[in-house]
């Protein structure tokens, strides 16, 4: 975590004024729906093929309740303990559909704004992400891409708002704009953002999160998506 929060001091720090709006997007179900699979073998042989982002939320809160394992994300503790954990699909871009309801937004940058792919993958897929931004029609040379490696999205926010704080004590970023499918994602936001009470001191008057939830759900053979607009 403190390599991540340092790597993201060092983008913010190449900031020139006036930014005051941040743009964080996800990647996997949220800018693209891709055929990425984990697989698992645990401790007792058992193997398990995870399919998507909600089987593996599941799949990891069960295991990490079962053996003890307290952590925001428990892929780590989990390898400790003898589980085989083989996520090399994410480490390219398999097979994307492009989640066009998203990229449409991604695609506009607004004045006065900083935007950011903020993505639990590691950070082999960084140049994969990039380069399926470019086939797209994104310009990837906009979009700040970082691998949170399963870390809090919460506390790298937390660490952006603190990076920069004007001459009145407030943080220069006034608007936050996250776009994200993960439920515990986005209460992780909400608890960290929204009800820090040491973040108060530094927020602006007008400060405002937005969170745009991207659900998806099949309609006979296909994939669709909508967004649910959230807030603090």
């Amino acid at each position: 975590m403190k390599l991540l929060l340092e790597n993201w001091r060092k983008y913010l720090n190449e900031m020139e004024e006036p930014i005051t709006t941040l743009r964080i997007f996800d990647f996997d179900e949220t800018i693209a729906h891709t055929m990425s699979e984990t697989r698992v073998k645990a401790p007792d042989g058992t193997e398990t093929t995870v399919r998507n982002q909600q089987e593996f939320e599941e799949y990891m809160n069960a295991a990490a309740a079962k053996e003890g394992v307290e952590a925001f994300d428990a892929v780590d503790a989990l390898i400790e303990l003898g589980y085989q954990i083989d996520m090399s699909d994410f480490s390219i871009v398999k097979d994307p559909a492009e989640i066009i309801i998203v990229t449409d937004m991604l695609k506009a940058f607004p004045e006065n704004s900083k935007t950011y792919i903020l993505t639990a993958r590691r950070g082999t897929s960084i140049g994969p992400i990039l380069d399926y931004l470019d086939e797209i029609g994104v310009d990837s040379s906009q979009v700040r891409v970082m691998a949170t490696q399963g870390e809090s999205k919460g506390d790298v926010m937390v660490a952006m708002m603190k990076n920069k704080i004007m001459d009145n004590g407030k943080s220069n970023i006034n608007f936050i704009e996250y776009y994200e499918d993960s439920e515990k994602n986005i209460k992780d936001v909400q608890m960290k953002v929204c009800n820090n009470k040491e973040l108060e001191q530094i927020k602006p008057e007008d400060f405002e999160l937005v969170i745009h939830k991207v659900v998806g759900f099949d309609v006979g053979n296909d994939r669709e998506y909508k967004i649910e607009t959230l807030g603090c």
